[in-house]
């Protein structure tokens, strides 16, 4: 199994196999940054911490991935010291566990630091109602709309909402 397995098997929606798929290119090879996020992410959404992912699971599967979201956590954190997706990632699962919301400042820290990073604009961006970072949500909109894996769901869901609430307070201002 490879990353590019791990992508198709997130994309359609079998989270299991996506999972496994992501352990093996991790075991294939540990500095691969993107499985690792994605897993980390995935992990989360399974464990039904902030919203559980649809479908079909079999029922040990969230405790097993809340213990491997833990070690994931923990390891990425050493393997990949100086990563912001891993920094962003690691603070923003658990502000939002704790029921309390990143820091905005933080995010847009991160932005400045590694602008080629997007994800921490979708935090900005909604906590800003859609004032703040929305050409780099939008981007990142766009990105992970070519790549619906848990991940990019789950940020989209998050832009998605922002627009909404964007659209219910403005509707004289955008009109089409």
């Amino acid at each position: 199994m490879t990353r590019a397995y791990a992508l198709t098997a997130d994309e359609n929606g079998r989270f299991q196999q996506a999972a496994a798929g992501y352990e093996t290119a991790l075991l294939l090879n540990p500095g691969d940054l993107e499985s690792t996020v994605n897993l980390v992410v995935l992990y989360w959404r399974i464990a039904g911490f902030h919203g559980r992912i649809p479908g079909a699971l079999p029922p040990d599967f969230p405790s097993h991935a809340r213990r491997r979201l833990c070690e994931l956590l923990a390891t990425a954190s050493h393997r990949f010291a100086n990563s912001a997706e891993i920094r962003f990632w690691s603070r923003y699962i658990a502000a939002t566990d704790c029921g309390e919301p990143i820091a905005p400042t933080e995010c847009r820290a991160l932005l400045r630091e590694r602008p080629d990073y997007l994800e921490p604009a979708f935090v900005v961006f909604s906590d800003s109602e859609g004032t703040e970072a929305e050409p780099e949500a939008m981007r990142l909109l766009a990105d992970c709309s070519e790549q619906p894996t848990a991940r990019g769901r789950y940020v989209t869901s998050i832009i998605n909402a922002a627009l909404r609430k964007q659209r219910w307070r403005y509707p004289d201002e955008i009109a089409v």
